[in-house]
């Protein structure tokens, strides 16, 4: 963990000491910028693909110290029975070798290669990762912010109907309207205490899924700075797709193992070619009148028959070729169509927005309208609950299409591959 990482994490626990008994009623304050950083910092997902990277790279090294000569030492300590053998009875050998390969027929060669191509897959694989870990953070930011203010619409329309029902109730007490609408006035005030309640249900799990996403304890009451409207994607659908095949870490991921497979069948091939190694020996025996000069060996190996080992292995290595090549494909036309959807479902969100934006002021003009006809009585209790059912679902529909667009724009962003944590910093 690096230095930024632990103060971070200082300041959240510094933050969450501070809402100590002085300051229990009040919930923690996050930015979005916050909520990304410290999602990225927990995350098991991101943090076993940063293994798998690590891994990936040792790969590398161990396949290029074939590269590198070998030293290695032996020592043989032997007690013999002296009445059976002519040998010495304390028998002692030791023995000094370097070794080195000068040619292994394009094994090591293809090796290193392939475990580069995989480790550079491997990174991207990371970076994929993290931009999934940052869309997951705004989607579960929005959803809670999205969830708190439909449990302030439901509380309002709790509270008119409440209102409504106390004149009906005293018209009633006058005799000026039948008991149908006290009735009818109670059950839609009974509906919209079951709404209610479903809301918050609703909001203290995305609360809940939020803090998770972010380490933090699942009950743990979190304030969100609200966000202001993501700015719109002004390219076309080409550009967009384009833009996709040629940003998203996915794809690029399935490219280097593509790549990674053609080395697959240069490793298979070096069965057939010769090995050359040179070797540079001394040894020592107890027994010896003299030391033992340095020895040197070259040694030439060739596999003069492996019983279609060799050829198996260069068919699968072809067959491996085949594969990625047809999931490289399958990716790309995942990509096309993710990047569509997430495209049209913006284009559809902004149409929603632009439409619900226009529809508040008209249904809240409309419910004072109706209130003043029905007090005046000239309305009709039902026009009044209408007019109240349509204000609240027009200030729902505006609510839910404001954070679906937001989230869309988020979606878009993230099917194109050009999301990133620095973005974070524009909504603050």
């Amino acid at each position: 963990m690096n230095l930024k990482k632990t103060l971070l994490l200082c300041g959240i626990a510094l933050m969450v000491c501070m809402l100590g008994p002085v300051y229990a009623s009040q919930p923690a304050q996050l930015t979005i910028a916050d909520s990304v950083r410290l999602a990225i910092t927990h995350s098991p997902a991101l943090k076993a693909a940063k293994a798998e990277t690590e891994k990936a790279s040792w790969l590398v090294k161990e396949n290029h110290s074939a590269y590198l000569p070998t030293l290695s030492a032996n020592h043989l300590q032997a007690y013999n029975n002296p009445d059976t053998t002519t040998y010495p009875s304390n028998y002692r050998s030791s023995s000094i070798e370097a070794k080195t390969i000068l040619y292994s027929g394009g094994l090591t060669e293809g090796l290193v290669g392939q475990a580069k191509e995989l480790y550079t897959g491997a990174q991207h694989n990371f970076t994929y990762t993290k931009q999934q870990v940052i869309t997951n953070t705004y989607l579960a930011y929005y959803n809670v912010l999205q969830a708190e203010k439909n449990v302030a619409l439901a509380d309002e329309a709790v509270q008119r109907l409440t209102q409504h029902l106390s004149i009906v109730q005293a018209q009633y007490s006058e005799g000026t309207v039948i008991k149908s609408d006290v009735l009818r006035t109670e059950v839609e005030l009974a509906q919209a205490k079951q709404n209610q309640s479903k809301t918050k249900n609703t909001c203290r799990f995305a609360s809940s899924q939020f803090a998770t996403l972010l380490g933090l304890p699942a009950d743990q009451d979190i304030a969100l700075a609200d966000i202001s409207e993501t700015v719109a994607y002004d390219g076309s659908i080409a550009q967009a797709i384009q833009t996709a095949l040629t940003q998203r870490s996915d794809f690029k991921q399935i490219c280097q193992e593509e790549k990674a497979a053609q080395y697959g069948t240069q490793i298979a091939k070096s069965g057939y070619l010769p090995t050359v190694s040179l070797s540079l020996k001394k040894e020592c025996q107890n027994q010896d009148s003299a030391p033992n000069p340095w020895s040197t060996q070259l040694t030439v190996g060739f596999n003069l028959f492996d019983g279609s080992k060799t050829k198996s292995k260069i068919k699968q290595a072809e067959w491996e070729i085949t594969k990625t090549h047809e999931l490289l494909q399958q990716k790309m036309e995942q990509i096309t169509l993710e990047t569509k959807e997430a495209y049209f479902n913006l284009q559809n969100a902004r149409t929603a927005l632009d439409i619900a934006s226009q529809v508040v002021d008209k249904a809240e003009e409309d419910y004072a309208i109706a209130q003043v006809r029905y007090q005046s009585g000239l309305g009709t209790n039902l026009d009044v609950i209408d007019s109240q059912g349509a204000l609240t679902s027009a200030k729902l529909n505006y609510t839910n299409a404001r954070y679906d667009y937001n989230k869309y724009s988020v979606q878009l962003a993230q099917a194109m591959g050009t999301i990133t944590e620095e973005d974070t910093h524009d909504k603050e």
